[in-house]
Formats: C-alpha cells, sequence, structure tokens
C-alpha cells in the first residue's frame, strides 16, 4: 500500500510557490509602508507649509512704517520679500524677511536696535520654517495692485507704493521621483494698513 505524503519533487514544487508568494509578500508590504510613510510626511510638511502662509499673511496684515520712518515694504521679488511690521505685539517694528532657499522657506526677523534705533541686518535671526518646497524658478510672491480682484494683471516690475495685495504660492513635494505628486498650497493677503501710497522707498 502506498504511503500518503509529499515526494521530493512535490515538497520542492510547495517550498517554490511559498517562496514567491513569500517575496511578493514582503514585497507589497513594504511598498505599502513606504508610501504610507511618504504620504504622511507629505500630509506634515503641507499642513507646516499652509500654517506658514497663515502666519506671513498675520504678519503682512501688520504692516507698518519702521521707526526710522521708512516705507513699510523693502523688497517685493518673486521668490523673497522684506518688510516692515509688528509681528509680536511689542510696540516695535522688527524687519521680516521671507526668502526662498533651495527647498526651504527662510524667515528672518532683525529688531530695531542703537540710539537712534536703527535695523543691523547682520543681527537678524533667522530659521526655515517650511520645507519640500519645488518652486524652482516659479515665483512664490505674485503682487497686485489695490484693484485686485478686479484687475488680475500682476505688477511688473514691482512698484512697492502700487502693491496692495500679495498671493502666495507654495509646491511641496517630499520627493519629485515618487508618489504622492507636489501639493500646491496657495493663500493670499490684502495689506490693509496701506491706504496711502505716500513714504520714502529703501531698498
Amino acid at each position: 500500500m502506498r504511503q500518503a505524503g509529499f515526494s521530493l519533487v512535490e515538497l520542492m514544487i510547495v517550498v517554490a510557490i511559498t517562496s514567491i508568494i513569500m517575496t511578493a509578500l514582503v514585497r507589497f508590504m513594504s511598498t505599502s509602508d513606504l508610501l504610507q510613510r511618504r504620504t504622511w510626511v507629505q500630509g506634515q510638511a503641507n499642513e507646516i507649509a499652509r500654517l506658514t502662509l497663515r502666519r506671513m499673511s498675520s504678519a503682512l496684515r501688520e504692516v507698518r512704517y519702521s521707526v526710522t520712518g521708512a516705507y513699510p515694504l523693502v523688497t517685493m521679488e518673486p521668490q523673497r520679500i522684506i518688510f516692515y511690521a509688528d509681528i509680536d505685539a511689542d510696540e516695535m517694528v522688527e524687519r521680516v524677511r521671507y526668502e526662498l532657499a533651495g527647498e526651504q522657506l527662510i524667515h528672518g526677523v532683525t529688531e530695531p536696535s542703537g540710539t537712534p534705533s536703527d535695523y543691523d541686518v547682520s543681527m537678524e535671526k533667522s530659521t526655515a520654517v517650511a520645507s519640500y518646497i519645488r518652486n524652482g524658478t516659479e515665483p512664490i510672491f505674485t503682487y497686485y495692485t489695490g484693484d485686485y480682484p478686479a484687475d488680475q494683471t500682476a505688477l511688473s516690475p514691482v512698484d512697492l507704493t502700487a502693491v496692495k495685495y500679495i498671493q502666495f504660492r507654495l509646491l511641496i513635494d517630499i520627493d519629485p521621483s515618487q508618489e504622492p505628486p507636489a501639493t500646491e498650497v496657495i493663500s493670499q493677503v490684502q495689506l490693509r494698513n496701506l491706504k496711502t501710497n505716500l513714504g520714502a522707498i529703501v531698498e
């Protein structure tokens, strides 16, 4: 009578099939875990970018003349913006800078100092406030007159005294070569404190 069981050939076939299934399963789990991690990091980067734009909007709503009497807006460029504002409600007007450096958005603050008060930019305190920015040469900042949104023609070249409305646009992507795709984060602010076109412009 033949005994029940696997022959050597059958056993080898079972082992081979099992190995193929296990390898495929491990690869699937690894890919799934990596995608899940990327999605989570992407979500975190997006949220940080949105929070940064919110804070930027809040700061720009507080634009005002500097302690030296200089016009509130200093530099308005596609990837750099410098202005004066009281960003911490201490009744002192700070010099504020936001600028793209590589894949990071840098926030710099210079407090007035000395007698008479002035802004020593070498004393600026700066930090990266958003990362994974993939704008490349595309503008982060776009400037409009007080007629926006009726007139959606961006200022070019930018006349500082004409800027009354600013749009921000960040493209966030932790890894352009992998999924998920880049996320577009957009915000805007109206410079309500700039009610006239008076004031000296300082570069």
